[in-house]
């Protein structure tokens, strides 16, 4: 085992279970940036999928203990799954960061994401923080904008412990970790199919994640469960 499970969270738990707010950098997390976009799956053949939380209604999207960008006004369940819409307004932003008084929804991006208005990245940077400076960011409509890593050496100064390199992941680039080979990808402490060596990529001497071939490796799954499904 060369990574640790935690690492698969960190990958996988915004982005497939579109909790907002749910996962972030060691660094610092207060950027409150909320992603429910797939997975990247470069798998060309289409097989897999991400999974999500199946729902009737919005309500069924709403996680057991919500703050104000979590709400049933946050969700919307789109063919029997759900998908997070991110904040609605400046309020909700306002409520879940009451330290942050210029933080604003911006409604620029899908999911909306609470954020600060800027007059350059500078003014989005948080001091000493190798994943979240300056070159982290972008000014964009006078809203900061996450841009995730520019290179190896910022994933190793905020993830000391973890052998990860920054490559491209979805929107962004993320710290992602490393690998020659497919098998490289597995870790023998979860058993589970989802994470089995035919669900990973190493692409550019990183792992990347295909994504859910079955519904039951979902519910199969500790990080997920019985009401996600897997969806193409």
């Amino acid at each position: 085992m060369r990574w640790s499970s935690t690492m698969i969270v960190l990958m996988l738990c915004v982005c497939w279970a579109a909790v907002p707010a749910g996962c972030g950098d060691d660094d610092d997390a207060s950027s409150g940036d909320a992603d429910s976009d797939a997975d990247s799956d470069s798998d060309a053949d289409g097989d897999f999928g991400t999974c999500r939380k199946s729902c009737n209604g919005p309500s069924d999207c709403v996680p057991p203990d919500p703050n104000q960008t979590q709400t049933e006004n946050n969700w919307s369940c789109v063919s029997g799954h759900c998908e997070f819409l991110g904040c609605q307004n400046t309020s909700e932003c306002q409520a879940v960061f009451p330290g942050m008084q210029n933080i604003t929804c911006n409604a620029n991006v899908q999911p909306h994401q609470c954020t600060i208005p800027c007059t350059g990245p500078g003014d989005c940077a948080i001091p000493d923080s190798s994943l979240y400076g300056a070159d982290n960011w972008s000014c964009t409509n006078q809203l900061c904008v996450y841009a995730g890593c520019n290179n190896d050496q910022e994933c190793a100064a905020a993830y000391p412990n973890v052998d990860l390199g920054c490559a491209q992941y979805m929107d962004v680039p993320a710290c992602l970790p490393t690998c020659g080979v497919p098998a490289d990808c597995t870790d023998e402490s979860i058993p589970a199919a989802l994470f089995d060596e035919d669900h990973w990529l190493c692409t550019g001497g990183v792992c990347e994640h295909k994504g859910c071939a079955t519904t039951q490796e979902c519910q199969d799954s500790a990080l997920f469960g019985p009401n996600f499904i897997c969806v193409f």
